[in-house]
């Protein structure tokens, strides 16, 4: 089961995300952080625009988590790296849209990224079968 967590004293963020998330139960899922690489050739795609290379990233996420048998609703943990601080906004839309109605905790990082045209980097933690929404 997976459930948000609340307390007294202790801001509910304003944005996407839950301040915490308890799970029972379920298989624990770590992906890897994603760039917006393309599979073939390994070039950052969509170089410039955070949105778009956000938006790659949970499609990754999204696969792998679909090979185990989960979907996006199983994210109880995320990890967001950004280049620039300025990219955070455009990476908040596409996350708002891809993950819209999904309790999970998350942290962003301003970080040098390894790919010179990759500005955001993305990694997560699922619990598949933990969902109290199943």
């Amino acid at each position: 089961m997976k459930r948000k967590i609340t307390a007294e004293g202790v801001a509910v963020p304003g944005a996407p995300f839950a301040s915490a998330i308890a799970v029972e139960g379920g298989r624990t899922v770590y992906t890897s952080g994603f760039l917006a690489r393309d599979s073939q050739t390994g070039t950052i795609l969509h170089k410039g625009d955070a949105e778009k290379q956000s938006l790659v990233c949970f499609d990754k996420i999204e696969k792998i988590l679909e090979a185990e048998g989960g979907t996006l609703q199983d994210i109880v943990k995320m990890t967001v790296f950004l280049r620039d601080v300025t990219d955070y906004e455009a990476m908040n839309r596409a996350r708002k849209a891809r993950l819209a109605g999904i309790d999970y905790a998350s942290s962003t990082v301003i970080a040098g990224l390894a790919a010179a045209d990759g500005l955001v980097e993305i990694e997560c933690v699922a619990a598949i079968g933990g969902s109290a929404d199943r």
